[in-house]
């Protein structure tokens, strides 16, 4: 399976070494002259290991090691002098953490590309520091509109933005007939993106929208849930089907689980269908009887990159479970992808120099097709720009719970298609 992989990344090199004169003679394809001397190359990983998201930050770091480890075989078994190594680090998946965990990174160990941050607001915690050092910043799954800016150091070829999830999130819950939403939502940079592109379409068809924006990384949401339930009693109260109120969720992790957990019990929440962000799909949730058992009640459904069948894609679940004993978290294989990606821009510009990686990434990105099974194309503020979205409903199989596919968003054409209900 790795040396495929290798043959997959040798074409990549193949598709745009043809490009690379454009850029000058210091992306010409360089190796060291001595066979003996070993050079290596130092990826960063800044993730949440702890916090509400460590169940996909430390997925996501294992992906990482995951693609170095098979590229270092390859390199060996062809008899290159390359190395690439890992340095992880944790930055408890705040903004502070963020930027502390780059700075030890690039002053301990001069790191000129990472992959990660996880959220947005953890990459808008660091994006600064990695633009005045030239550092080049991958992030897997950060999404908000607020991160799409030109010319900065943060190149984002993994999950789509938040412009395609909100209008796919919309579409889904007017295609199943909502009219009235109570919308409980995180109060970081991509959640609130999220909230105002959602709300805005719902509403302008005549959808009437309740927000509630909570607190990250509290100990305990029953408050929230209580003003949820509230509305929810409002709006029935009022003379509301409850065939026409939903609950959106953009919330995720222990967060969610904590509301998940206290919903679970009240009456009016749990008799309304509920809606949520990609992030919702998450193992530690689907297994906790307690919290999975009211999703799948409340036929919780979300919008969630689609992730199509392909060999990279097999290959990718399969060693990883072998390595690590368990499945990835969804949507690691976009950090898987990022490393890729990182790894071979080094080897076609012959170094990790941030200033030269932020010409050539982009070109990389545009000609690799990966384990996410989707292209991957970069608009000029770095970000992808081919989104598909799956509509995914919680249910019970056997005995565990997982989320089924019952739609898709195409966001080139900016059209949902529901096949059920």
């Amino acid at each position: 399976m790795a040396f495929t992989k290798f043959a997959v990344g040798l074409l990549v090199i193949g598709l745009i070494v043809g490009g690379i004169a454009g850029f000058g003679a210091s992306f010409a394809l360089q190796r060291p002259t001595s066979t003996k001397a070993t050079t290596t190359y130092t990826i960063g990983v800044i993730m949440p290991l702890s916090g509400t998201l460590a169940s996909f930050g430390v997925s996501f770091a294992n992906s990482v090691k995951l693609a170095v480890n098979e590229m270092n075989a390859n390199l060996s078994a062809i008899g290159s002098p390359i190395r690439f190594n890992v340095v992880v680090a944790d930055d408890g998946g705040t903004p502070n953490g963020a930027l502390n965990a780059l700075q030890s990174m690039y002053q301990s160990n001069s790191v000129q590309i990472v992959i990660g941050p996880l959220t947005s607001a953890e990459v808008l915690g660091l994006r600064d520091y990695a633009d005045t050092n030239h550092i080049v910043i991958l992030p897997p799954a950060a999404t908000a509109t607020s991160l799409r800016i030109a010319g900065d150091y943060i190149l984002r070829p993994g999950q789509p933005g938040d412009q395609f999830e909100g209008s796919a999130l919309a579409q889904t819950i007017l295609g199943f007939g909502e009219k009235y939403v109570v919308y409980i939502y995180r109060g970081d940079t991509s959640e609130i993106g999220t909230y105002n592109i959602t709300s805005s379409i719902l509403k302008q068809h005549g959808v009437n929208v309740v927000g509630i924006e909570y607190t990250p990384a509290q100990s305990d949401y029953s408050n929230v849930v209580a003003s949820a339930s509230s509305d929810v009693a409002s709006y029935i109260s009022s003379g509301a089907p409850r065939s026409q109120i939903a609950v959106v969720l953009g919330g995720y992790g222990t967060e969610a689980a904590n509301m998940f957990t206290h919903a679970s019990s009240d009456q009016y929440l749990s008799s309304v269908r509920w809606f949520g962000i990609e992030a919702l799909n998450d193992n530690s949730l689907l297994t906790d009887s307690q919290v999975a058992s009211f999703m799948a009640k409340v036929n919780l459904t979300i919008t969630a990159p689609q992730t199509s069948i392909s060999p990279q894609g097999i290959n990718f679940a399969e060693a990883y479970a072998a390595a690590y004993g368990s499945p990835p978290e969804p949507y690691s294989n976009y950090a898987y992808d990022n490393a890729w990606i990182a790894m071979l821009s080094i080897l076609v510009a012959g170094t990790d120099n941030g200033q030269t990686l932020i010409k050539m990434v982009p070109l990389v990105a545009d000609h690799y097709f990966g384990a996410s099974g989707t292209g991957i194309y970069l608009d000029q503020y770095g970000d992808q720009t081919i989104a598909y979205y799956n509509v995914e409903k919680c249910v019970q199989l056997n005995q565990g719970y997982n989320f089924t596919v019952i739609g898709e968003y195409n966001g080139g054409t900016n059209q949902l298609t529901l096949n059920t209900k």
